[in-house]
């Protein structure tokens, strides 16, 4: 199972800039809120880990999940990059979005 600690997520404004930063909750209208509240159309997830940057099954499965559930609300999943000692990757970079 995935640790939701190591992930947040950035609600953005229309250039990408970071407007507000929630930690990753299972109940989502904490997240729906915020990006009500900021009148956003961009979220981005940001996860945290001790070793490789590369993605695993789950952080693609997270990461398609989340972009097919957001488009009826009119929000869209600007990127979703895995920081670790090792570097950094983007799945927006890599194509993957």
């Amino acid at each position: 199972m995935r640790d939701l600690a190591s992930l947040q997520l950035l609600v953005l404004d229309d250039e990408w800039r970071p407007l507000h930063r929630l930690r990753a909750d299972p109940d989502w209208r904490r997240t729906v809120d915020a990006l009500l509240q900021w009148d956003s159309h961009w979220l981005a997830i940001e996860q945290r880990r001790a070793h490789s940057p590369l993605p695993r099954w789950t952080d693609i499965r997270l990461t398609r999940s989340l972009s097919k559930r957001l488009r009826p609300i009119e929000i869209a999943l600007a990127d979703h990059v895995i920081h670790s000692r090792e570097g950094r990757f983007s799945f927006r970079e890599a194509g993957l979005l």
